[in-house]
């Protein structure tokens, strides 16, 4: 089954699953309703306090069923940038979802509602407890025409590995103007220094750009195709922002031109982040300075240009806000760390209680790039299986959890370890104390 298939299944899946209103058995989907028909007819932040589970449940999925729909009056009949926000403070906010409202829907042929479906699991650390929402949706055309929004999350009982605990703003800019000499954008997005958690497995970027205004040099900047990215130390990483895909709408038919490509955005659908890895060019710990790359560019349709000439070097010089907008993008730019999860990979192989605590040795050994540990539990004890390097560094946490009197297996994955020799320390706490067994093994890449 391809990429669209299986999104498409779970899709489903989420539209026919029940909702409960109570917190469901592990293994089962507990969802949340954020808005509810929520009447959307002006440029306004719509605010709400949501109540989530608390952080003594797990998932190994969070997905966001976003849909739109038309009150009695009609929709908004325009395409309108909106966004979905986790607000922390009056100064600290993190976008977790974006959205372009499509063109027309409502007549004959067409959908009349819109559903997008988001996998935010890399918000997980946000999504707990009370979580204030601010949702929006850019519509100028006032009452009695809107958007009416529904949002609710899917939180799917169990486990991921790696987990992701921390989101980073790196930048964040709703209006960032473009090709003007005079109001340069890398001015508005300065490097930032970060120093990295000491405690990460993992580092994701995130960068969600959208560009708008045309009419101008390229037709920018939402019919220019250009480069973005981030620049991470010395190392450049880059993509083409530009969606081609916007024929295969999945709210479709519209109105209006809504499948022609765009700038990293298509009418009637979700904005799809890019998203790439950038463990390889961090280092747990210390800091790295990050830089924004996108491509120079000049528009010399504008009215601050002293040699446009409106129907001669240009159609028009001047901003009409019909046809001749300003270009800009709309630029949220994170980072997403993640560690281990120490609740993930522990088997238990029999609950018969042992007469000791055992750590046996691990098989393979040598290995690469993983291996297997098998140990015994006396009684109920917090566990957890360390690994540390020949100088007695600690360089992995297998796990770390509550355990019941048995035996377990554990796999270890030295991927990103070097070769060489490594200790295991199994610790378990009892009521009676402490119990230690440490043993050696050998990584051969």
């Amino acid at each position: 089954m391809n990429k669209k298939s299986l999104l498409f299944a779970f899709a489903l899946f989420l539209f026919l699953t029940p909702l409960y209103s109570a917190f469901c058995s592990p293994g089962d989907t507990t969802w949340v309703t954020a808005y509810n028909q929520e009447y959307h007819y002006w440029a306004d932040m719509h605010y709400k306090t949501v109540y989530f589970p608390d952080t003594s449940h797990h998932w190994s999925k969070i997905i966001m069923k976003y849909t739109i729909g038309c009150p009695s009056a009609g929709c908004d009949p325009w395409d309108r940038f909106g966004h979905l926000r986790v607000v922390i403070d009056s100064t600290t906010y993190y976008e977790i979802a974006r959205v372009i409202t499509p063109y027309n829907i409502v007549g004959g042929g067409y959908p009349g509602t819109c559903t997008y479906i988001y996998d935010l699991t890399d918000y997980m650390p946000l999504l707990h407890d009370s979580v204030k929402f601010a949702n929006y949706i850019e519509s100028w055309i006032n009452t009695p025409r809107g958007w009416l929004a529904t949002i609710k999350f899917a939180l799917i009982e169990g486990e991921v590995q790696p987990k992701p605990f921390k989101v980073v703003n790196l930048w964040q800019n709703q209006y960032l103007v473009y090709g003007d000499t005079a109001n340069p954008p890398m001015s508005h997005l300065p490097a930032r220094n970060i120093t990295i958690d000491p405690g990460v497995y993992s580092v994701k970027a995130r960068d969600v750009t959208t560009g708008h205004g045309q009419g101008n040099t390229g037709n920018a900047a939402e019919f220019l195709q250009n480069r973005h990215g981030i620049v991470v130390g010395g190392d450049s990483l880059e993509y083409w922002l530009w969606r081609t895909d916007c024929s295969s709408n999945p709210c479709s038919p519209q109105g209006g031109t809504w499948h022609y490509p765009r700038a990293g955005w298509c009418p009637g659908a979700s904005v799809i982040p890019w998203d790439t890895m950038i463990t390889t060019y961090i280092t747990p710990g210390q800091s790295k300075v990050f830089s924004y790359l996108l491509d120079p560019y000049v528009n010399y349709c504008r009215p601050t240009n002293p040699n446009c000439v409106s129907g001669i070097t240009c159609a028009d010089c001047n901003y009409n806000y019909n046809g001749h907008t300003e270009p800009f993008y709309r630029i949220e730019t994170q980072l997403i760390y993640y560690k281990v999860n120490p609740n993930v990979g522990v088997i238990q192989l029999n609950s018969y209680v042992p007469n000791y605590y055992n750590l046996e040795q691990n098989f393979p050994n040598p290995f690469n790039p993983s291996t297997t540990i098998r140990f015994a539990v006396k009684e109920k004890s917090n566990v957890k299986i360390n690994v540390f390097d020949a100088t007695g560094k600690l360089v992995n946490t297998v796990f770390s959890r509550e355990l019941t009197a048995g035996t377990y297996k554990v796999d270890f994955d030295g991927s990103k370890l070097s070769s060489g020799i490594y200790f295991y320390r199994l610790e378990a706490v009892d009521s009676k104390g402490v119990n230690t067994i440490t043993k050696k093994m050998v990584l051969v890449k």
